[in-house]
């Protein structure tokens, strides 16, 4: 593994957000100094230029990111002040004056409960597409797509939702974890399988407390067949002036159902990753919990057998490691609750899986008791989202904080509160996610390399007594 260089964004206090552009030529930093730094990097050399510091919250700023370049470089970002900001950029302005971006929209939070995880997905095919999902820290879940496809400044709220049952949502003082994230790939996997003809069809990621859902748009029928434009909306009541435009209900051109929930986490749910590079027939998805472990889940879809969305199925060979080493370790699934004790009787993947497909039957006497909102568990899709591997990595971090795949899914990396970033690769022979590399971040800026001789033997074993 190369050795790192020491990087000193020069912020005020802790330094909150770490993001790159499509092509990786700009960096941006964003701290609870309440401001974001844009830096030019040189692809060549990693030399990096400070292009502008500006403030762009008055709290701290808790997500930022750069957006597909199609439509220029825009920035959005949120904060503890309930608000998300759009950025773009004027390259008129001269570098490091602090005016180089100038804020073109803001989305506030009208239930008054600060944003904290939001995702942008451009969709550059035939019609340039941009869709934006934010969550709050009561697991409210908005979708956004600009009023103008070519202007950004207005925003349209599409579907609005809570992904956490009434008798689920944290209080105030409550440790909580909330994540979104867009499917990246450019085709959805049901789309390439030849088990759904919705190209342009979005898929999410939410990670909710210790719960994982993945929800899927559907077009909304008018007819009083399939998903139905009245269901789910929630007043917002934004008015103008805020870079909103709407009337104070979602217009539901899209709705989002949940496709698939994952096997409920023994304790919360810090992050979650959507692999690219779906193309080799599913889809893999990865999460990073408190308990110190990484779960890597590969989804497949099939044909449609009538049941509800969460009824996957599982193969009794499904393991994705074939039990080379005998060693897997079985993922934890506890009745879904608030508690988050590590020490919860642990059952098998397959048979929670088995007990969620007669929860979700039609002919189940009580559908969904303590489902996040109900409505949004009803519809029956063309295809089923399936799990056709799972595996824990259960000695990852002490906690385990981020994660992120490379731009071809094969490589995952992982950083935790041990202060170490690892990086890990599935085996081609035997199919075990093992450790490919790791660095520990030390205060003096010294490196400490583990990608040696012995130290391959040493995580060639770990991976084996993980998987």
């Amino acid at each position: 593994m190369a050795k790192s260089s020491t990087f000193d964004p020069g912020h005020h206090d802790r330094v909150t957000v770490l993001h790159a552009n499509f092509n990786g030529t700009r960096i941006l930093t964003a701290s609870i100094d309440h401001r974001i730094k844009v830096w030019e990097r040189d692809p060549r050399t990693g030399e990096r230029t400070l292009l502008d510091t500006f403030t762009a919250h008055d709290s701290d700023v808790r997500d930022a990111k750069f957006l597909h370049p199609t439509l220029g470089t825009h920035l959005a970002s949120i904060g503890n002040d309930l608000k998300f900001h759009l950025w773009s950029e004027d390259p008129s302005q001269a570098p490091r004056g602090g005016h180089r971006f100038r804020r073109v929209a803001t989305i506030p939070s009208t239930p008054r409960v600060p944003f904290v995880s939001m995702d942008v997905r451009t969709l550059p095919t035939d019609h340039v597409s941009t869709f934006l999902a934010l969550i709050d820290r009561q697991g409210l879940l908005s979708v956004y797509e600009p009023t103008n496809p070519d202007d950004l400044r207005e925003w349209t709220l599409l579907d609005c939702f809570n992904v956490c049952a009434p008798s689920n949502v944290p209080g105030r003082g409550e440790e909580t974890s909330f994540k979104v994230r867009f499917d990246p790939n450019p085709t959805p996997l049901a789309y390439i399988n030849s088990v759904s003809n919705d190209r342009d069809q979005l898929s999410l990621v939410v990670c909710a407390l210790n719960e994982v859902k993945i929800y899927r748009s559907v077009v909304p029928s008018h007819s009083g067949t399939g998903a139905d434009a009245s269901v789910g909306g929630i007043g917002m009541g934004i008015g103008s002036g805020t870079g909103v435009s709407s009337s104070g209900n979602a217009s539901h051109r899209l709705i989002f159902y949940e496709a698939l929930k994952l096997p409920t986490h023994p304790a919360l749910v810090r992050d979650v990753a959507w692999a690219p590079f779906s193309v080799r027939g599913t889809d893999r998805i990865a999460t990073a919990g408190k308990d110190g472990a990484v779960r890597v889940f590969e989804l497949g879809v099939a044909e449609g057998d009538g049941t509800a969305p969460g009824a996957a199925t599982e193969s009794a060979s499904g393991t994705g490691n074939g039990h080379r080493n005998g060693g897997a370790e079985q993922l934890s699934t506890p009745t879904p609750t608030r508690s988050m004790s590590a020490h919860q009787q642990q059952s098998s993947l397959t048979t929670q899986i088995a007990s969620r497909h007669a929860a979700t039957h039609p002919s189940s006497s009580s559908a969904h008791p303590g489902s996040a909102n109900p409505a949004r568990t009803g519809y029956t899709f063309a295809y089923t989202t399936t799990i056709s591997s799972a595996v824990a990595l259960s000695r990852a971090h002490t906690d385990a904080w981020s994660l992120t795949f490379d731009s071809q899914g094969q490589v995952l990396m992982s950083t935790g509160s041990d202060g170490v970033t690892k990086v890990w690769r599935k085996s081609v022979l035997g199919g075990q996610w093992m450790l490919f590399a790791g660095q520990e971040i030390t205060e003096n800026g010294s490196d400490t390399d583990e990608d040696d001789d012995d130290g391959n033997e040493g995580d060639e074993k770990q991976g084996a007594e993980m998987d």
